[in-house]
């Protein structure tokens, strides 16, 4: 039996609750909770936009002035059908000596701990709801924002690179081989929940086409590991046979006895 998790990111004050409504119209969705990543004070102050509703917004627009949005959400989560995870704080870029680089890359102010935390909190009583994960946008973040979420007693959504990004222990270097392991030798990223002793990861793939997704889950299946998948609505919305796919693998999955799940469940 696999958990199987949808995670939506970028979810924003820029976002149209009938956007997210038509794409998990189909009735594969039924019944099965989304995990939005959603952004409190998003802008983009970055020569690329992440996203095409945020491109040129240079003003954070806290998402809770979308009220449409906001009962949306607050609706689905009061029913068991909506996860909310924080992605980031603004979801902002910088462009450094000619690199672009995602929020958590740039962010080590030393406030950033406490800016996390007022995040957490303002989310959890804007939707009523227990905000526990954290998910870097571009799923890319420094040690010192691993850091920062695991202080504010928070869960991540992500993997370790080839980097090594996390403090040294003997649960990161674990965590690792079993990482690389997984990608060297079985061609897929771990997609189990891996425990760091002051918080839990658990990656999500991205969406590579019926095939992957298909693999990821027989792998999965065998091994009894959850399972997520990484998606953007407003990908989806205007990619309408990517969503297709999605459909098809949801149909699969549930199919073969899948389970859907939160995310915020499983990394508990």
């Amino acid at each position: 039996m696999v958990k199987l998790i949808i995670r939506d990111d970028d979810v924003s004050y820029f976002t149209c609750p009938n956007d997210l409504r038509e794409v998990y119209a189909a009735e594969e969705f039924n019944g099965f909770p989304i995990s939005f990543a959603a952004i409190p004070m998003v802008m983009d102050i970055s020569t690329k936009a992440a996203c095409p509703e945020t491109k040129g917004n240079t003003v954070p627009q806290w998402i809770g002035k979308n009220n449409p949005l906001v009962d949306y959400l607050s609706n689905l989560a009061s029913h068991g059908l909506a996860d909310i995870l924080l992605h980031g704080i603004t979801h902002s870029y910088k462009v450094d000596d000619g690199k672009r680089l995602a929020e958590m890359q740039w962010r080590d102010e030393p406030d950033l701990e406490d800016k996390i935390c007022e995040y957490r909190s303002r989310m959890s009583q804007l939707f009523a709801y227990p905000v526990s994960v954290f998910v870097a946008p571009s799923n890319k973040i420094s040690r010192y924002g691993i850091r920062a979420i695991a202080a504010n007693g928070m869960n991540y959504s992500g993997i370790i690179p080839i980097t090594f990004d996390r403090d040294v222990s003997f649960r990161s270097v674990y965590n690792y081989v079993r990482r690389w392991w997984s990608r060297w030798f079985v061609g897929l990223p771990y997609p189990g929940v891996m425990d760091y002793g002051d918080h839990r990861e658990m990656n999500a793939c991205t969406l590579q086409g019926y095939d992957y997704l298909v693999k990821m889950y027989c792998y999965c299946e065998k091994h009894g590991y959850p399972m997520a998948v990484n998606v953007h609505y407003w990908h989806l919305r205007d990619h309408p046979s990517e969503l297709q796919e999605l459909i098809r693998f949801v149909a699969f999955a549930r199919e073969q006895g899948a389970v859907p799940a939160k995310l915020s469940d499983v990394l508990k």
